[in-house]
């Protein structure tokens, strides 16, 4: 075995992320290069992967600590490489040599939702001491950041520069939605339907721009959907929520939607902004967040993307095209050469 991929999510759920097409995109990279790879993840993978585990059933919570724990199983492995998608870096530089690919380390002061609330601190207490014991290992390994925006916080947290490779998205499948004139006047927000993304922002925005919203996402926390039901029910925001939705039908809802909206402020990349900006839809995006780094339609509060939504209506199709062009640099081919080109030099 060549390389142990470190994927500690593949046993928590089926709705695949933006990390977990990071981990797909990796084995199907090593594998059309025939490199012989075992996955490293906490619980038991729910997809037939060669794999080594630290639990045999699935646990929904406890993510950080998950990435931490897939360090037992790791180390049982004697591979020519470890390539670790999980973003922390556990001590394994002295059995074989370890690139890490990380988004903005959670610790880090950018703002997330990590330090927005009591509760993600106390959550994080433990968490930030035990990773402060690995800073040794990360000056030890090498560090890819997802973007400029992550790369500042690995540096801020561990004191070490990191190079920059964008994740891979499916611009192919999502130009299916492009079209230059499109005939609604509404916007799409698209992530999964948990806490973390903030989604209350996509229901205000709506209430100020008196347009409508549309929400596509996984549904992860069902009390949190609820809650989102509630609040637009309560305002009569006109704002809909489509969960666990097929990509076909998001791509119908992007050929006639102008505008994508992002609510989550310190997010490290995005990768539905890029699949929006493929289907010839403006992106607004928070300032504080890597998606700033490939589209101009930045906001610094909720007031500032009203008027950049109600303007992006008005955009020429030329425009639209632009961006689809644009989104090609982010292909998944482009990702997995880049990527192998960092570690090949270690096989």
């Amino acid at each position: 075995m060549k390389v142990a991929v470190i994927a500690h999510g593949i046993g928590m759920t089926k709705a695949i992320s933006g990390e977990g097409k990071v981990y797909f995109s990796l084995f199907d990279m090593l594998q059309k290069r025939n490199v012989d790879y075992t996955a490293v993840s906490f619980c038991k993978p729910k997809f037939p992967i060669p794999s080594s585990y630290f639990f045999p059933f699935s646990i929904p919570k406890f993510d950080k600590y998950q990435r931490v724990l897939t360090l037992l199983p790791a180390r049982k492995l004697r591979p020519k490489l470890f390539l670790n998608a999980s973003g922390v870096p556990i001590p394994l530089s002295d059995i074989a040599p370890h690139v890490i690919y990380a988004g903005g380390p959670s610790i880090s002061s950018i703002p997330s939702k990590y330090n927005r609330s009591l509760f993600w601190r106390l959550y994080l207490l433990p968490f930030s001491k035990i990773v402060k014991n690995f800073k040794k290992e990360a000056k030890r390994a090498k560090f890819i950041a997802n973007s400029r925006y992550s790369s500042r916080a690995i540096k801020e947290v561990y004191d070490v520069e990191s190079d920059v490779i964008y994740p891979p998205v499916d611009v192919e499948f999502y130009s299916k939605g492009f079209t230059e004139s499109k005939s609604k006047e509404q916007f799409l927000t698209i992530a999964r339907i948990e806490r973390g993304k903030t989604l209350e922002n996509s229901i205000y925005l709506s209430l100020k721009t008196g347009l409508k919203g549309i929400i596509i996402g996984s549904l992860i926390e069902r009390e949190y959907h609820k809650k989102l039901i509630r609040m637009i029910s309560r305002t009569g925001a006109n704002v809909e929520i489509l969960t666990n939705q097929p990509g076909e039908v998001i791509v119908e809802v992007m050929k006639e939607t102008p505008v994508y909206f992002h609510p989550t402020i310190g997010e490290h990349f995005g990768t539905p902004v890029v699949e929006a900006m493929s289907a010839g839809l403006i992106p607004v995006v928070p300032m504080e967040s890597g998606a700033s780094e490939v589209s101009p339609w930045a906001y610094r509060d909720l007031e500032e993307a009203k008027d950049l939504v109600l303007n992006a209506l008005k955009v020429p199709g030329s425009k639209r095209k632009e961006l689809n062009v644009k989104a090609q640099e982010f292909r998944k081919d482009t990702f997995q050469e880049k990527m192998f080109s960092a570690i090949s030099r270690y096989l």
